[in-house]
C-alpha cells in the first residue's frame, strides 16, 4: 500500500507543480506568494522524497523547478542553475573516475 502511495506521489507531483507554475503569472497581485508556494513545495516535499528514495533524476528535476520559480532575481537564478550544473558535472566526473579499473602491473622480465 505504501509503494502505491509513493508511486502516485511520484507521478503526480511533477505535473502538478508544472501546471501550478504555468498559472502563477496570472495571479499578478499574488505572484510572489504563488512562486514561493511552488518553490517550497518542490523543495520541502518533492526533493526530500526523491533523495530518500534515491531517485536523483527526480530530485534534480524538482530542484530545477524550485530554482526557476523561486522569488529570486533572474541573475541569482542563473547562477544557481549554473552551480547546479557544475555540481552535477563534477559528480558525473567523479563517478566515472571511480569506476575505472587500474591496469595490472606487468612483471619485469
Amino acid at each position: 500500500m505504501l509503494q502505491v502511495a509513493l508511486s502516485l506521489i511520484k507521478w503526480f507531483s511533477l505535473p502538478v507543480l508544472l501546471t501550478a507554475s504555468l498559472f502563477s503569472q496570472y495571479a499578478a497581485k499574488y505572484e510572489f506568494l504563488a512562486d514561493s508556494v511552488i518553490c517550497a513545495g518542490a523543495i520541502l516535499f518533492s526533493v526530500q522524497w526523491a533523495v530518500r528514495s534515491s531517485e536523483y533524476f527526480w530530485a534534480a528535476a524538482f530542484v530545477g523547478i524550485a530554482v526557476l520559480f523561486s522569488p529570486l532575481l533572474l541573475v541569482v537564478k542563473i547562477f544557481l542553475l549554473l552551480g547546479l550544473a557544475l555540481i552535477v558535472t563534477l559528480a558525473a566526473i567523479l563517478t566515472a573516475f571511480q569506476n575505472q579499473t587500474r591496469p595490472m602491473d606487468s612483471p619485469n622480465p
